[in-house]
Order: structure tokens, then C-alpha cells, then sequence
């Protein structure tokens, strides 16, 4: 699958590995802080949530097409890490 330039990696928030996977994603967010620092051009992490949306929508009493754009990421099975320059 082609990805953009922007992706970073992905988050599993239920595989064994999370813990190792949530350090990496604080040292992305680490390094961007430092980027920053030295950088006219400033830079910002974003997480977007991906999992099934329908059912999660239904379960919180709202529309079944509730989450089609924005996934939250406490309802996310897994998140996608991205580098934005602002």
C-alpha cells in the first residue's frame, strides 16, 4: 500500500508490543519538540484512529456514520502516527 511522505508508523493498541510501540511514538514526539527548536519551519504529530466505526458509533448512542471522518483514539483499535509541517 502506498503511504505518504508524512507517515510515520502504526500504533496496535492491543498487540504484545504496545508498550515498545508507545516509546518509539514518544521519541518521534521528542524529536519533533527538538526539530522545533532549531527550525524556522515547525512541525506537529498527529494520531488518527482507524478500527471499525459503525459498531463503536452505534455503542455510544450516536449516528452508525458518526465516526466516518475522525475515529477518536480512545475507540481506535490502532493509530496511524503522521509529521505535519504547520
Amino acid at each position: 500500500m502506498m503511504r505518504t511522505k508524512t507517515y510515520v508508523m502504526t500504533v496496535e493498541k492491543n498487540s504484545d508490543e504496545v508498550l515498545e510501540q508507545l516509546n518509539k511514538l514518544q521519541q518521534v514526539r521528542q524529536s519533533v519538540i527538538l526539530l522545533n527548536r532549531h527550525s524556522t519551519k515547525k512541525h506537529y504529530v498527529k494520531c488518527q484512529g482507524r478500527g471499525v466505526r459503525t459498531s463503536v458509533a452505534i455503542a455510544d448512542g450516536k449516528h452508525p456514520r458518526a465516526y466516518d471522518q475522525a475515529l477518536p483514539l480512545s475507540k481506535a483499535t490502532s493509530y496511524d502516527v503522521y509529521i505535519y509541517q504547520r
